[in-house]
């Protein structure tokens, strides 16, 4: 660990890592947004596809010690149109050979991904009694394999991804793509946010079913088409951040991660400060950020069910895989 910490700091001088952290305030505004009433029984449930560990100042500035980042994946059940995912999190085979499924910097051990056999979206569902082939929709924040690593594993799924997104993961994707885990979706629904409305800070937002249930917002910057999502729950709205920040640390600090991890760490500091201006404006929406589950596991409710994934189960998955 150390070594690879030594790397780490290696590449982080090599590839800018004295470049500006600190988030582009929003200049408008701050305004609430305005919803419309919320869809009775949607809900929101999430499981926990993995775990990355990395050194907290390459998290966010002042950052210390090591965190344990999460790695979700959000099943959104509406009651009309049935189960979309947010997130398809890790592909399974990272459990037991992550080689194929990890871009280079994680292969190498400098942010190392991890996960446990079958803890996987696809197989925490079945085990909980869902279907995962009833899933309609996936919408992936961005092509990072701890985002898209499963999306294959939903055949039937339309795949929602911002345009510029599936254009830049299958022309010209960068060092923390893995094309083989997405290059063979046969239903893409790319999202074109150009004349889009604004929604609060952000330039643009996209009703995904037409109810006002679920909102998917443009927030690029950690790579070129990356989106957010707002689900409109019974009990409130949550946005869930992906990317636009990792975790609480980003939003308090008011800092991005180590910049050259995004695409483009100006346009990642922008959509940060528009998302601080966002939670500012609006309290009522609970913000999550994309590897921190913390503001649900503090703000318990009916509407939304975390599905932990305990020892025992750990455990089991482990003998399972030794016999």
């Amino acid at each position: 660990m150390k070594l690879n910490v030594f790397l780490f700091a290696l590449l982080v001088g090599a590839l800018g890592g004295g470049c500006s952290r600190t988030m582009i305030a929003y200049e408008g505004t701050p305004a609430p947004i305005q919803l419309t009433a919320p869809v009775a029984d949607l809900r929101l449930e999430v499981f926990e596809t993995g775990r990355m560990r990395i050194p907290g100042w390459s998290v966010f500035s002042g950052g210390e010690g090591e965190i344990a980042m999460d790695q979700p994946a959000f099943l959104i059940r509406h009651p009309q149109f049935g189960d979309l995912l947010f997130e398809a999190g890790h592909h399974p085979d990272i459990a037991r050979d992550p080689g194929d499924h990890l871009g280079w910097i994680h292969a190498a051990g400098l942010m190392p991904m991890e996960q446990d056999p079958g803890q996987d979206v696809r197989s925490q569902m079945r085990r909980q009694g869902l279907d995962p082939d009833g899933v309609r929709s996936v919408i992936v924040s961005h092509f990072h394999p701890e985002h898209v690593g499963a999306v294959e594993e939903f055949p039937s799924a339309r795949i929602v991804a911002d345009d510029r997104e599936i254009a830049h993961g299958l022309e010209s994707p960068d060092y923390n793509y893995v094309p083989g885990e997405y290059d063979a979706v046969a239903r893409w629904q790319p999202l074109d946010f150009s004349g889009r409305p604004a929604f609060g800070p952000f330039a643009a937002a996209i009703d995904l079913l037409g109810d006002g249930s679920v909102l998917v917002v443009s927030t690029p910057g950690h790579t070129p088409g990356h989106v957010s999502v707002l689900v409109n729950l019974p009990e409130g709205p949550v946005f869930l951040s992906g990317d636009a920040a990792w975790t609480e640390g980003n939003l308090a600090s008011r800092s991005i991660g180590l910049p050259f991890v995004s695409s483009d760490g100006p346009a990642a500091r922008r959509s940060l400060g528009q998302l601080v201006s966002f939670a500012e404006a609006n309290p009522g929406v609970l913000v999550v950020p994309g590897h921190d589950l913390n503001p649900l596991r503090r703000a318990p409710r009916s509407d939304v069910l975390l599905h932990g994934w305990p020892a025992p189960l750990r455990a089991a998955a482990s003998e399972a895989i030794r016999n």
